[in-house]
């Protein structure tokens, strides 16, 4: 194939995944957006408010965004995790993490971020949608034993292998497999060729390393190529002790789920359930 054509297919293929998961609707955000906390200041999105440099606030959530580990934060990711801060009652973070890179950068740029939110805030919850929930369970794994685990979890739609190698993956539609080309080749930059490492690839982990997790929630269509990996990571974590608890999407696709949150800016009920349940900690 030439290398005019190569680049069509990834240009197509970036195009169907943006818009599948509402990303930027045709306008990206290049700068740093700013979240409110409670106080209603306006602090940098990856950083804890000044305010509460000395003292503890009751709760903050991080919202990890999807994209794949090439499509930076938009409006829309910072919005929804806004909006979660509002149904937890707590202040909230969505990181913008780097792209283009591979695991073991972009986990560095989080270990302040996840210290500094466990020593500053009474209770955390993280959040991760796509690429975001591998993040998600990453940086627990990393660095969970360090500076504390969080208090629950919720994973939406979640990116678990980067090697895309689960036999039960099953492209049935263009966007399926356009899809899935597109995630090898990202899957392959991510992890620069570690297919073994756990930070990389969640579903590889162990289950000694899974066994201090907290109560997790996680969220996937019935219609999602990722499905299976999310399937087996519930029963790794299931056999590992954790209280995990599985919400079936009826009918959705990868990401569609965020994807109807972005098009009405109404939290989706099976994310309103999920929020529940990981309250009731």
């Amino acid at each position: 194939m030439s290398s005019h054509k190569h680049k069509i297919k990834i240009i197509g293929a970036v195009v169907v995944f943006v818009l599948l998961l509402a990303v930027v609707l045709g306008i990206y955000q290049n700068n740093k957006v700013d979240s409110k906390t409670e106080s209603g200041k306006e602090e940098q999105a990856d950083s804890i408010p000044k305010e509460l440099e000395t003292q503890k606030s009751k709760g903050c959530v991080i919202f990890l965004h999807s994209g794949g580990f090439v499509l930076e934060k938009n409006e829309y990711h910072e919005q929804f995790g806004a909006a979660l801060g509002e149904a937890l009652g707590y202040d909230y973070l969505v990181p913008d993490y780097p792209i283009n890179t591979t695991y073991t950068e972009t986990l560095s740029f989080m270990e302040q971020i996840y210290q500094e939110t466990i020593e500053k805030y009474d209770e955390v919850i993280l959040v991760g949608c796509s690429a975001g929930a591998n993040l998600t369970v990453a940086s627990m794994l990393e660095f969970g034993e360090t500076y504390g685990m969080p208090d629950g979890v919720i994973l939406m739609s979640p990116w678990l292998d980067t090697t895309m190698t689960n036999e039960e993956i099953t492209c049935v539609s263009d966007f399926d497999r356009e899809f899935y080309d597109s995630l090898v080749e990202w899957g392959s930059q991510y992890n620069g060729g570690d297919t073994e490492s756990p930070l990389a690839s969640p579903v590889k982990a162990t289950t000694e390393q899974l066994a201090k997790f907290p109560k997790t929630v996680m969220v996937a269509g019935d219609k999602d190529i990722l499905r299976f990996d999310a399937q087996e990571f519930q029963k790794n974590l299931a056999e590992a002790g954790v209280e995990v608890i599985y919400l079936t999407a009826e009918g959705k696709n990868h990401g569609e789920v965020f994807t109807e949150y972005a098009s009405t800016y109404e939290m989706p009920e099976i994310m309103s359930e999920a929020i529940e349940l990981v309250k009731s900690l």
